[in-house]
């Protein structure tokens, strides 16, 4: 499918572009050994043509528009400053926005982060991308980057890993396993929704400490307070994610697993302290394991896992940080 190109004025009045289209990729086949007639991937390529490429991938409700959902990272002064770097991204398969997905009441393979980081090879491939300077992925899109990362072999310089390992810790894959069981046991969409808010008021638990719920909620009564607002939380969630389409996800995480020793390029994980779903001491074996490729970054946050999204100013210095230096072979 062409794209569609139009370009965004920024505070000074130059123009940033931003290409975004739909590729379609026939016959593709999956690391499930299924193969999908035709899979559509949804992307956006956001930079100037001649600029350093940076793959910038997010969580599994984040998409290709990473000036949304990333916009203190991404975006004019930012650390990924489209003026400066071309940045690539995609919608997931199997999600909820413009990527082939599940349909209410039809079933769909099995996603795994691998076949993530293969249409995105086939996008990178398809927009002309030679080599791309960094993958920067946070969550889910940090496991999909160690996949594409392998994919790509020589033609990347870096791997920036936040908020991810190797493999699922035993803690995150018990509480996603419940999630799913809600879903999955609930029958009918009005009662298929009413469980994926509440997977995803659990998601979000993992998500947080319960130093912030106490700092923030403590003195609070229930309804105003902590449960007030994980139910905004799991409602907005459910109004624009699909059950189907987080349940695929959801699993995709779970099945996630990369040998550290196939990736071999400079590579940053970045851990966080309080990090409930990826335990700090899960990311320090995945860079023990990477050897003399891994370096750990750490960054202090009563955020836990969700400080990719808060913590900006840290997040910020440690890309900075990693993209200014050179690669050495």
């Amino acid at each position: 499918m062409a794209a569609l190109l139009r370009n965004d004025l920024d505070s000074d009045g130059a123009t940033t572009r931003l290409d975004a289209g739909i590729l379609t990729l026939h016959d593709f086949a999956l690391a499930s050994g299924v193969r999908l007639a035709s899979a559509d991937v949804a992307w956006q390529d956001w930079g100037p043509a001649d600029a350093p490429v940076v793959v910038v991938l997010g969580g599994i409700s984040a998409g290709r528009n990473i000036g949304s959902w990333w916009k203190e990272q991404c975006g004019e002064g930012r650390a990924l400053d489209p003026r400066e770097r071309r940045l690539v991204s995609i919608d997931w398969l199997g999600g909820a926005d413009r990527s082939s997905g599940p349909a209410e009441g039809e079933d769909f393979p099995a996603i795994d982060s691998r076949d993530q980081a293969h249409a995105l090879l086939a996008v990178l491939n398809h927009i002309g991308v030679a080599r791309v300077e960094a993958i920067v992925g946070a969550s889910y899109g940090a496991c999909v980057g160690q996949h594409l990362a392998v994919q790509l072999a020589g033609r990347l310089g870096r791997l920036v890993v936040i908020g991810a390992a190797h493999r699922a810790s035993p803690w995150a894959l018990a509480l996603r396993t419940l999630q799913r069981a809600g879903i999955e046991a609930a029958e009918g969409a009005a009662s298929k929704r009413e469980a994926l808010a509440r997977a995803r008021q659990i998601a979000v638990l993992g998500y947080r400490t319960p130093r912030e719920l106490e700092e923030r909620f403590g003195e609070l009564g229930a309804a105003d307070g902590v449960l007030g607002w994980l139910g905004a939380h799991g409602e907005r969630f459910a109004q624009r994610f699909p059950p189907t389409s987080f349940l695929c996800l959801s699993a995709s995480l779970d099945a996630h697993a990369c040998d550290p020793a196939s990736i071999r390029v400079p590579t940053t994980v970045v851990a966080i302290d309080d990090d409930l779903i990826v335990p700090p001491q899960l990311a320090q074996g995945f860079v023990e394991a990477l050897g003399e490729r891994g370096t750990l970054a750490t960054v202090a946050s009563r955020y836990g896992h969700d400080a990719f999204l808060k913590e900006d100013a840290a997040i910020a210095a440690i890309l900075t940080d990693v993209l200014e230096k050179e690669v050495t072979a």
